[in-house]
């Protein structure tokens, strides 16, 4: 039998030991405090409505006020959104049908699927165009961070992508 000094795996002094150990009761019995305010009827619950992955790199630019919006879009069979650009940071994700995005820059298209997350660039220079081609609804959840006032995007020119329709 190992004594709590020849273990390998633990270090510091005895003080450092009972503040873990007193850290961990304290856990422990917010844990059961929280549970007891649960029982009472004032559950804490979460619903996740969709989630999904990317390999995107971000940042969340916040210098100054920002208005947070958390919207459901759906866009209908053969619909689309149009020329447009985003005018605040904007994550997606595709929680059913597919949605075809064209990059405005190169005509590029990407095929987006339900689990599918996106992140949008911001500014006139970021055009883009979604397209539902298929035969269900397209449903996204979204979260805007855009600056006071702004709306979710604003009209772009069209650059001539033959593919967005």
């Amino acid at each position: 039998m190992h004594s709590l000094r020849s273990l390998p795996s633990i270090r510091g002094s005895r003080k450092a030991l009972v503040a873990a150990a007193a850290a961990a009761l304290l856990v422990a019995a917010g844990s059961v405090a929280y549970a007891q305010t649960a029982a009472a009827g004032d559950p804490v619950t979460s619903e996740t409505l969709s989630e999904g992955d990317t390999g995107q790199s971000f940042t969340i630019k916040a210098d100054g006020s920002r208005h947070l919006v958390y919207r459901k879009a759906v866009i209908p069979p053969g619909a689309s959104t149009g020329w447009h650009f985003h005018t605040g940071e904007e994550i997606a994700v595709i929680h059913s049908g597919t949605m075809v995005r064209v990059n405005g820059s190169d005509c590029s298209e990407r095929s987006l699927g339900p689990g599918d997350a996106l992140v949008e660039p911001t500014g006139p220079d970021e055009a883009h165009f979604g397209t539902n081609r298929g035969s269900e609804p397209v449903v996204l959840y979204i979260t805007d961070v855009l600056p006071k006032g702004a709306d979710f995007s604003e009209p772009a020119e069209d650059p001539g992508c033959e593919n967005a329709k």
